[in-house]
């Protein structure tokens, strides 16, 4: 399964739009979706900031990797996501797209809470030596 930055990467390669371009429109640094930074989370702002910016990207797919890339309301989509008809609109902050910005929110709070650990094992450690 990919990574939420390997998701975003699919959405640039899916609108066919340079990844440098992509990048630049959305505000973001091309250099943390490459190599190992491509394994680091994603905050939350980047990602209203895509879901804003591409309307018609699910945001449960962005956020999980679950379910169909494109939205379903008003579209057609398919396995191969080549194809899709007119992108639904957005009216003001959804209630999914809430949701998704929260799902976000506590993996970075897992993230935290595992790193915290792991600052303080290498404390005691580096005490040790």
């Amino acid at each position: 399964m990919s990574n939420i930055k390997e998701r975003v990467l699919l959405i640039a390669e899916h609108k066919g739009v340079s990844k440098t371009d992509f990048f630049k429109d959305l505000e973001l640094s091309y250099a943390n979706f490459k190599g190992i930074q491509k394994m680091t989370a994603l905050n939350s702002d980047a990602v209203a900031s895509i879901l804003s910016r591409y309307p018609d990207i699910e945001p449960e797919w962005l956020v999980t990797g679950n379910g169909p890339m494109l939205r379903q309301g008003g579209t057609v989509v398919r396995d191969d996501m080549a194809f899709y008809q007119e992108p639904v609109v957005v009216n003001e902050i959804e209630p999914t797209l809430i949701d998704a910005l929260k799902q976000v929110i506590a993996s970075q709070e897992k993230t935290i809470l595992a790193l915290e650990e792991q600052v303080l094992i290498l404390k005691e450690e580096r005490k040790r030596l």
